[in-house]
């Protein structure tokens, strides 16, 4: 969970560097099965508990031919006392009737991760000069390490999440 803190001192790094965000886009049937394998994918695949994954939005345009959804998604997932992953989701579609499949159109899903180390610093000690210069001596010779592996952990669950809605999707490429 993120640190607590009136002030803190918060490091912040994207888990993918070039490419921050990684984008999926498909056009099919049922695209709205997305909104619940994604769900699946983050609780049962990353085992984040549900209770650390916010809903931030959620709209629907029924009624008409073309229904329009869009959902975004908070979520956190906990490394230890000073250190956890961060996502956006977003998810964009477009779904009309069809006589074949039921429902048809196309969806975008953007996912986007950081990984966030927050030191609190609400404490005349934590302020302190003497504090700073251990906390600063820990976090390069310890901690580095690890966030440098966490932050790989942040960047194989997207695309891990991106492989999943790929095969959900059928848009791996067929081999042989």
């Amino acid at each position: 969970m993120p640190v607590f803190a009136r002030t803190k001192l918060m490091m912040e790094e994207r888990c993918i560097t070039l490419r921050p965000r990684l984008e999926l886009s498909f056009k099919g049937p049922n695209p709205q099965n997305a909104y619940n394998k994604l769900l699946d994918i983050l609780t049962h695949d990353i085992q984040i508990p549900r209770e650390n994954i916010q809903e931030k939005e959620f709209n629907w345009e029924r009624g008409s031919e073309n229904e329009k959804f869009t959902a975004k998604f908070e979520i956190i997932k906990d490394f230890d006392k000073y250190s956890y992953m961060f996502l956006e989701i977003e998810m964009k579609g477009n779904i009309k009737p069809s006589k074949e499949f039921g429902k048809e159109g196309d969806m975008n899903i953007v996912v986007e991760g950081m990984v966030r180390t927050e030191y609190p610093q609400d404490t005349t000690w934590e302020r302190s000069f003497l504090y700073e210069i251990f906390r600063m001596f820990y976090h390069k010779v310890f901690y580095q390490d690890q966030r440098k592996k966490y932050i790989e952990n942040c960047r194989d669950w997207m695309l891990s999440i991106q492989s999943e809605l790929k095969a959900f999707f059928n848009l791996l490429p067929k081999s042989g």
